[in-house]
């Protein structure tokens, strides 16, 4: 094989290689979001809790029911 061809075939593989990267980043993305994803309901929960602010344990057992 001569140096142009060998140039060549790691171009080649290279490119490959670069494909075959973008796609498993893609991959690990999706699954990334999957595994992060919150549901609509604790999203508002958490809303309603900055807009509420901190409280005090006291309050919260009294709110919550649960005691800290």
């Amino acid at each position: 094989m001569i140096e142009a061809e060998l140039l060549e075939k790691i171009v080649s593989d290279l490119d490959f290689l670069k494909i075959k990267i973008i796609s498993i980043e893609e991959t690990i993305e999706d699954i990334d979001n999957d595994l992060h994803h919150v549901k609509p309901e604790y999203i508002r929960k958490l809303e309603s809790i900055k807009k509420e602010g901190t409280i005090s344990s006291a309050d919260f057992e009294q709110k919550f029911g649960v005691r800290l």
